[in-house]
This record gives C-alpha cells, sequence and structure tokens, in this order.
C-alpha cells in the first residue's frame, strides 16, 4: 500500500513524509514503484560532498545518470589580446618616369625658357600700370622684366635642337616671339623712364615709346601663336606643359 500511495503522491507532485523517532521528516518523492529510491537521511550512508550522486530511477523502472555540470568548452584559439596597431604609412604615388634621350633632354631645356618667360609676362601689366601712376616701383619692375627678356632671348638662340623633330623650325619660331616680346619691353621701358622723370605729365596713349611697346606687343602675341602651336606637339611628346600664346 505505501508503494501506491508513493505513487500517488508523485503523479500530484507532493512530498510525502516518513515518521521517524525524531519526528516527520519530509522525503521527497524521487520516482515511483519503488520505495526503495527514497534518499536516505544525513548520517545514512549520504554521499560526501563532491561524490558522484547515484543513478536515480525513471518512471519506467531504467536507471537514470545524474546530471553533472558538463566541462566548459575550449574554444580553437584563444583571443589575442587587443593590440594598439601602428599605422602604416601608406605608399606615396611614384612620380611618372620623364622620356630620357638627347630629344627629351633638349625639350625640357626649351621648356625651362617658356617657363622664364612665363614669369616675365604675367607682371609687365601689373608694372605698365604702376608707372602710369607714377609709382617708382613700377619703373623698377619694367627694368628687371626688360632685363629677363633679354637673357631668354638670348637662351633661345643658344639652344640644342638637332634632336627634337623640326628642331630648327620650332626654335626659330622661338626666337622670333621672344625678340617681339623683349623689343616691346624695351619700348615700355623707354616710355617708363621718360615718364616718371617727367614727372608723369602728359597723356600716356600719345607716347612714341608706349605706342611702339604696344605695336610689337602684337607682334609677339601672333609669333607665341605660331609656336604654342609648334610646341604642343613636342610637349604632349615629353610630357612637358602646353604653354599657351597668352602665357609666353
Amino acid at each position: 500500500m505505501l508503494v501506491s500511495l508513493a505513487a500517488a503522491l508523485v503523479a500530484a507532485g507532493i512530498t510525502w513524509w516518513v515518521v521517524t523517532e525524531g519526528g516527520a521528516t519530509p522525503r521527497p518523492v524521487v520516482g515511483a514503484g519503488d520505495s526503495s529510491a527514497i534518499a536516505s537521511q544525513p548520517g545514512e550512508g549520504a554521499a560526501a560532498p563532491g561524490a558522484t550522486a547515484p543513478a536515480v530511477p525513471t518512471a519506467s523502472g531504467e536507471p537514470r545518470a545524474s546530471a553533472e555540470p558538463a566541462e566548459p568548452t575550449q574554444s580553437a584559439e584563444p583571443a589575442q589580446s587587443a593590440r594598439p596597431t601602428r599605422p602604416t604609412k601608406s605608399a606615396e604615388p611614384a612620380a611618372p618616369a620623364q622620356p630620357a634621350g638627347p630629344a627629351a633632354a633638349q625639350a625640357r631645356a626649351m621648356n625651362d625658357v617658356l617657363a622664364s618667360s612665363n614669369a616675365s609676362h604675367s607682371g609687365l601689366t601689373d608694372a605698365i600700370v604702376a608707372t602710369s601712376q607714377c609709382r617708382q616701383s613700377g619703373l623698377d619692375r619694367i627694368v628687371d622684366i626688360t632685363a629677363g627678356r633679354r637673357d631668354q632671348l638670348a637662351a633661345a638662340r643658344a639652344l640644342t635642337v638637332d634632336a627634337l623633330p623640326d628642331g630648327t623650325a620650332l626654335r626659330k619660331s622661338l626666337v622670333a616671339a621672344l625678340d617681339a616680346s623683349f623689343d616691346a619691353d624695351a619700348a615700355f621701358l623707354s616710355w617708363a623712364r621718360r615718364h616718371v622723370a617727367g614727372g608723369c605729365s602728359g597723356p600716356v596713349a600719345e607716347d612714341r615709346d608706349y605706342r611702339r611697346g604696344l605695336a610689337r606687343s602684337e607682334d609677339a602675341r601672333k609669333a607665341k601663336a605660331r609656336f604654342a602651336d609648334a610646341w604642343r606637339t613636342v610637349a604632349e611628346a615629353y610630357g612637358l606643359p602646353v604653354w599657351r600664346p597668352d602665357q609666353i
């Protein structure tokens, strides 16, 4: 009858009591159909701490392995501690290689003359305006520009162009452009000196040297346009600036 009562209590999920000499002690029902499966009291063969718990019978009567804590799984690779990484220096793009050979060197030498001419051209207009306002700085600037033009013309005449396609014709075109520019600058310089020396009186546009400077500037513009057309082919072939007529 005890077995039937235990089974009924297990089904109801209720703890039943066992009366001992010391009084009623609660005993959890751990299985149905076997009163001997009840856990013993302390001192009655209870397992020592840390010992493996006995198998617990299941409702079907077969022993069930007690649940043991699973061993912690170890990750395949331990995570490395984060380390500050030094920023990698990005590779700077390499400068494109310039063409080599005599022709390339001659083209670069001509380009140097053009770059110097560009610096002179860009400052002439401001110098003329300053001089017309009777400012000594304008006259000084025209002196420097005229001297620079003279040096550029001499450098152009001395260029070696035998390795360049149509090099002689190209040099002749450049010399003609710079010669006209030098004449124009020299004419403006003559006007500027007289203008400042005379107390900056009299109309500028009617001055003979000023008018000559304008005329030779127009000749220079046309000559520069002819040269720029021929220079474009050379510049593109050797990776050099394509100078416009108004930049020379």
